[in-house]
Parts: C-alpha cells; structure tokens; sequence
C-alpha cells in the first residue's frame, strides 16, 4: 500500500507539471494584438494635427488611462481616443483628448522643459523586451519633448529624436497626431514578425494630474517592461543615411574677430540595428549656456552635454542608474565612466613664470578633428564603441616688457567600448556588461575598465544593480565598486540601499566624472507615498540615512534626514525637511594639507509652490543650517512666473544667502571664515512667434563679498577641530565673486532636428577686489565684459 500511494503521488505531480507547462506554452502562445499596417502609396495624410482623415476612421480605438499622479489608479474621467498604425517608414498616432473646453492649458515652451499643462505622449520600447525605448510628447499648442530610456525608468531627457507632430483646438477638447520615423531608434534584427511595446501618457494641466495606459505609477518597479506589447510584420526598413551639415560663424567682440566654421554630422544604419555616426569638423559653438555657479568647495561641478553628436545613441554608455544626473539624490553629482564634456574639453596649457594669460583663453573648449561612434545589437548582446581626438591648441601670453609668446597644449585621444548582455527569456530581466575607456596623450595614458550586472525578478519587487571598476593612470591603479538595491513590498513603498566603495587610488575623472575617491558609503532611502489623505491629491514621506567613510574609516558625511511633501487640491505644494548631521571629518578642502574635525550640526528646509498651470505662479524656499564651523547660514529664496497668455512667459527667481562662517583654505593648512552675503537673481523671457520659433532673453548673476572674520590652522600631526590663530598679517583677506551670464537668443525650428540659431552672449568675472554694493557691482558686471559674442550657425538635416 505504501507502494501504490507513493506511484499515485509521483503520477499526480508529474500530470500535474506536465499539465502546468503546456498551459504555460499555451499563455505564451496566446497571439499579441496586431497593429495595422498602411501601405506608403494609399497613405493621404496631412501631420495638421486633425484626426480627420479616412486612414483615422477604420482603425481600433483603444483608451485604458488611469490615474498615476496621484497614485490612485482611479479610471480617468474624461475619455482618450487613441488610434495608430505603421507603414514601412514609420508608425503614426492620432489622439483626440476629450475634456471642457474651459479647462484647456496651452502652455509654449522650449523643448523638454517641464511644465503643468496639457500633454499627451508616446513611449515606444523598440527592444520589444523592455531593454531600451523612446518616448515622444506634444503639449497642447506644439512644444515638444522627448527621451530616451532605460529599464526599468531610467529617462534621459537630452536625447533628441526626429519625430514630428501637430496638435488642434476642437469641440471634444483637444487632439494630436504623431510621426515617429522608424530610422529614429534601433530595432532588432527579426525576420517575420516584430515585437514592440506601446505606453501612452496625457498629463491635464488644470487638474494637476498624470494618467497612463497601462497604469505604471512611479511608486512601482515596472515601467518599460510593463508596456502593451503589439505585433508587426513585414518591416525591414531599409539603409538610412542622414547627413547633418552646420555652417556658423562668431564674432568676438572683444577682440573684434570672426570664426567661421563649416563641418558635418553623418548618421548611417546599414541595418535596423546598428548605427555608424560621425563628425567632421564640429562646432561645439555658443547655442547654449551653462548655469553660473560659484563653487568654493573641492569637489567639481558637473554639467550636462549639450551636443547632438555625443548625445545620440549614447545610452548603451551608460553603466547604471548612477550614470545619470538625474537619478542622484544628494550631493556629488554621476558617477559614470563617460563623460563627454571632457571631450573638446579645456587644454591643460603649461604658463612658465612671469608669462600673462587671460583667463578665458585657459578655460576654452579645444576643437576636434573628428569623432566615430558605432553602435549595434546582434541578438541579446549589444555593443558600441566611441572614438574622438582632439587638435593641438594655441594660445597667446604676454610677457612683462610687453612682448607676445605662444602657448601650445597636444590634443587628447578617446577611446570607449561597451558589451551589454541582456536576457528576459525567464521572466524579470538579467544583464551583464563590460566598459573600458582611454585617454591617449604625450603625459597621461589613462585606462579605465569596469564590469556591470543588473537584475530585475521576475515579481518586479527587486531591483539590484551592480557595478565593479578598475583604473590604471600612468601605472597608479585603483578599484571601485556600487552596488544599489531598490525594493517595493507593495505599491507606495520604496526602499533604496545603495553602497560604494572607491579606494584611493582610483581615478576615472580624465574621462569619466567621480566626485571623490576614498569611499566607503551605505546609504538608505524610504519613500511613502499616499493618495487616500483627506483634503490632499497626495502626501509622499521619506526617511533617509547618509553613512559615508573614507577609506582610513574617518566619517566624511553622515546625517539623518526626514522630509514631507504635501501636495494639495488647488495643485499647491509645501515640502519641509528636517536634517541632523553628526559629527564628521573634512578630509577634502585641504587639498591634502590634513584633515580635521566638524562639530554635528542641524538644518531645516521648506518651500511652498503655489499653482504652476495658472498665468501667475510663485514660489518661496527658506534653509536655515549651520555651517561646517557651527554658526548659521540662512538662504531664503522667492520666484514668480508670469505667463499672460500661451506664447510669453516672464520668469524671475532670487537667492539671498547670509553666511556667518563661510570657511576658505588660503594654502598649507591655513583657513580663514568669512562673514559673506550672496545674491543670486536668475530670469528668462520667452516669446514664441509659433511653436517653431522662439525668442528667448535670458541673464543670471551670482554675486558674493566675504569679510575676513577669524582664522584656523589645521594640525596635519593629529585628526582635531581646527585651531583658531593671530591675525597672519595687516592685508585683509576679504574677496568679491561676481560673475554673469547674458544670452539673446533666436531659435527657429525649420524641419525636425533642423534649426537656424542667432545668439548673442555677454558675459563677466569681476576681479576679486571689486568691492561696491551689490548693486554696483551688477551694473560693473554687465559692463567689465570678458565675453562678447555674436553667432548665427545654421544646421540642417538631410536624409530619412
């Protein structure tokens, strides 16, 4: 009898598993809805967005949105028709967004700028898998926006792709209609049928809320690879070849000079997946300004890349969640193996003694004699590889009898490969990838290699990125590690550990952007977000623990922090964050003099935002914290945006910050505190002539007098506070910061990808000892110039 129990037994499990994976092969048969295809010659469209046309009236409508923003999930209450087809150039979407008339937000702005109004978008994973996609988005009256992604939400917001769209004003609310050429983004080699993913997003300005189909809230893991997957068949397309030609020309004001420069940008897919890019001769020119920043500490500024060469395709570069600027919390910027503003950088010129320089000269970018990028995808394995070199520079010094030297600085040489494995075959997502980077020059030779694995499981609770690297610069090596992990037990509840290492040695900054080596962190994070608070759309709470070590074991940042946001019905907001710092070691300012301690100190930070849909909007920000001596330092903070109609806005902001304590080290281990006070005012006006054409003024001042107050002398023999000394001397160490940036400028958007730019740029940085008030000192700095430009460069883009 035992026997024939233990036969019964194995037979019914094994009828039962073999039962199990013929219903699971018959789930995975289950065929994926098909998107209907048009072919190019009965194709009578006109991108006008009106959904008017016969090809509109035969297609499936289908709807779905919920409520993400805030995350109740609640079914949307007023309807989406979307509708969407393809042909063998590109796929095409038509949307009609009912809502009241009276309820209409059109709101003008430059492209990518975040802005409440109404909005819908697009996100296309072309991967099919939910490994990389693009999304697309049109603002009721034609501002753009795209992106590009990552998984599972990784978003780079500096991608630009050559998409096209129109939106209309009409009796159901309102309505678009998009183009997406299929040369845009790379798509898997396949024969037969293809496999993509659809995700549609409409963001209601009024109501201050977002709503998606499929419902993906920001308070779950999944994102990409929860889109609707669709089925397509009999797209190949074919080679596309896009030329990108610029011609330009500068005139220096200063030194009453013109530059005039002539290049191009060319973009070949020989297939549906790969992408060969090059650049002949670019033009990094002045189209773009860089915020002003005054920073007084030892750690460097990052600022994003602007240029169209570096930033397409440039995903498979990134490494992990940390790669991305946007996805640091907290201080110190990426850290990531590739960071392009290095390249056509500032030369490292060698000044001999007794020889002058202007400063601007020292800090100009350094022309390329060209760039390479492939990049290309052969099954679950993806790979790219970057090449770039840069030209001998020039600059002129002046000795003191008058007379003219040169300065010559040899160019640099960049070379970057990535493997990216990738696989989903299981359920979830697995990768695993190697990145290597070196910078070639007659004094560095750096080499850069690093190791990635990503996991995603299978119930889309785990997120677990890893990161493993390895430096060799001029035979000085050095290792790093991150590891970060998201968790999500239910919707609204996240956890975040993230852990570093990076020991001394270890530098990718020839390349790459790392804020610091010597590190040892843990760090927590926990985000409640709730949506069922009366009186409130939404309440999110976090919790955060900073606990970061440099390598000898000595705290160099630690804190407790809880903060608030309440986001209420009229679409106001306040957030309140409360923070303590225990006590710590500054191992950095010194600049390797010797480190000493910090005292624990406490801050508090609130804000309150009215509005941002209506036509006035303000904003007041308060931070009370003590500096890294004890005393305190408060910066308070008001902006105002006017926006009187849909095509002009005014936009003012204003910092002021009272320092009781600001600490400056003045060289071999002396500092001194400084009572200062700073002003930093910020404003841009926009005019939009039609969607297509802007004009944009633009001017931002940061101004800081600091006054000598008392002086400290570290002790490099023993880890203390720092030890207050005597007056060095009679001459005050008192100094001026004024720094300004003025741009005029005129955009026009004459086919996609494709603009004319007229661009005036005035600039200035005071000399240290130009004390004056304040105001004298900006009407100083608007006419003590050291950049005067004048550019017009105009660039086109040719192909499909």
């Amino acid at each position: 009898m035992p026997t024939l129990k233990r036969f019964w037994l194995l037979h019914h499990f094994l009828l039962i598993g073999v039962l199990f994976f013929y219903s699971s092969q018959l789930v995975a048969q289950v065929p994926l809805p098909q998107i209907t295809q048009v072919e190019e010659a009965d194709l009578n469209i006109s991108l006008d967005g009106f959904v008017d046309e016969a090809v509109w009236q035969n297609l499936p409508v289908i709807d779905g949105m919920r409520i993400v923003e805030p995350d109740t999930l609640d079914e949307a209450p007023f309807k989406t028709d979307i509708r969407f087809f393809y042909t063998e150039r590109g796929m095409y979407f038509g949307i009609v967004n009912h809502q009241p008339a009276d309820s209409l937000v059109a709101r003008m702005t430059g492209r990518d700028s975040p802005l409440s109004r109404d909005l819908i978008g697009v996100t296309i994973d072309a991967s099919g898998d939910g490994l990389y996609g693009y999304g697309i988005g049109l603002a009721l009256g034609d501002s753009m926006f795209d992106l590009s992604i990552l998984p599972e939400r990784q978003l780079n917001f500096q991608w630009d792709g050559s998409w096209d769209g129109r939106t209309q004003v009409i009796d159901e609310g309102w309505s678009a209609e998009f183009f997406v050429p299929w040369s845009m983004m790379p798509l898997p080699q396949v024969e037969g049928v293809r496999k993509i993913g659809l995700a549609f997003r409409r963001q209601l300005g009024q109501r201050g809320e977002v709503w998606t189909a499929p419902p993906l809230p920001e308070t779950l893991n999944v994102y990409i690879s929860g889109f609707q997957k669709y089925e397509l068949t009999d797209i190949e397309p074919r080679r596309q070849l896009t030329i990108y030609p610029f011609v330009s020309t500068d005139f220096n004001g200063i030194r009453h000079d013109a530059e005039n420069k002539i290049g191009t940008d060319i973009y070949w897919r020989p297939s549906t997946n790969t992408l060969l890019s090059g650049s002949l001769n670019p033009d990094f020119g002045t189209v773009e300004s860089d915020d002003v920043v005054v920073n007084l500490t030892a750690f460097e500024t990052f600022f994003p890349e602007k240029r169209t060469f570096f930033l397409e395709g440039q995903d498979i570069f990134n490494t992990g969640p940390r790669s991305l600027a946007q996805n640091v919390r907290g201080p110190g910027g990426p850290i990531t193996m590739l960071n392009t503003r290095r390249i056509g950088g500032a030369s490292k010129y060698t000044v001999p003694s007794g020889v002058n320089v202007t400063p601007t000269d020292l800090s100009q970018p350094t022309d390329l004699l060209g760039a390479v990028k492939f990049t290309g995808q052969n099954g679950n394995l993806r790979y790219g590889t970057l090449i770039a070199s840069e030209d001998d520079s020039e600059i002129r010094g002046i000795l003191s009898d008058g007379t003219r030297v040169n300065l010559q600085a040899a160019g640099r040489d960049f070379t970057i490969g990535r493997l990216l494995y990738e696989d989903t075959s299981s359920g979830g997502r697995r990768s695993i990838g190697w990145m290597g980077t070196n910078v070639s020059h007659p004094d560095v030779d750096a080499t850069v290699n690093a190791i990635d694995a990503h996991y995603f499981s299978a119930n889309q609770r785990w997120v677990l990125d890893s990161q493993f690297m390895h430096s060799n610069v001029n035979g000085k090596t050095g290792t790093g590690f991150l590891g970060d992990i998201t968790y999500i037990p239910r919707r609204g509840v996240q956890h975040i550990l993230t852990t570093t290492y990076i020991d001394d040695e270890f530098d990718m900054n020839n390349l790459g952007f790392l804020s610091r080596n010597s590190q040892m962190n843990l760090d927590y994070n926990f985000v409640l977000t709730e949506s069922d608070i009366p009186g409130l759309t939404s309440r999110t709470t976090t919790l955060t623990s900073v606990n970061q070590y440099n390598t000898d074991g000595d705290s160099v940042l630690a804190g407790q922090f809880a903060g608030r946001t309440w986001n209420y019905l009229n679409n106001d907001s306040f957030n309140l964050l409360l923070r303590y710092f225990p006590k710590r070691v500054d191992d950095r300012l010194g600049r390797g003099t010797g480190a000493f301690r910090i005292p624990e100190r406490y801050a508090l930070i609130a804000g309150y935002t009215s509005d941002p849909a209506k036509g006035i909007a303000w904003s007041l920000n308060l931070e009370a914290s003590q500096e890294d001596l004890g005393p305190e330092i408060i910066t308070s903070g008001a902006g105002i945006v006017w926006r009187p109609n849909d095509r002009f806005s005014f936009d003012l902001g204003l910092n002021y910050t009272d320092q009781e304590a600001l600490l400056v080290h003045q060289g071999n281990g002396n500092y001194t505190s400084f009572e200062a006070h700073q002003w930093s005012p910020k404003l841009e006006s926009n005019y939009f002539i039609s969607a297509k054409q802007q004009f944009r003024v633009s001017m931002q001042w940061n101004s800081l007098k600091a006054f000598e107050d008392r002086f400290w002398q570290v002790n490099p023999k023993r880890l203390k506070h720092l030890s207050p000394v005597v007056i060095p001397d009679n001459d005050p160490d008192d100094f001026v910061i004024s720094r300004l940036t003025f741009q005029a400028r005129y955009r026009w958007e004459i086919a996609p990808l494709s603009d004319l730019f007229i661009v005036y740029t005035r600039g200035s940085n005071l000399p240290g000892n130009s004390f004056s008030t304040f105001q004298d000192l900006l009407e100083q700095a608007w006419n003590d110039r050291i950049v005067d430009s004048f550019a017009i460069k105009l660039r086109y883009r040719f192909g499909s």
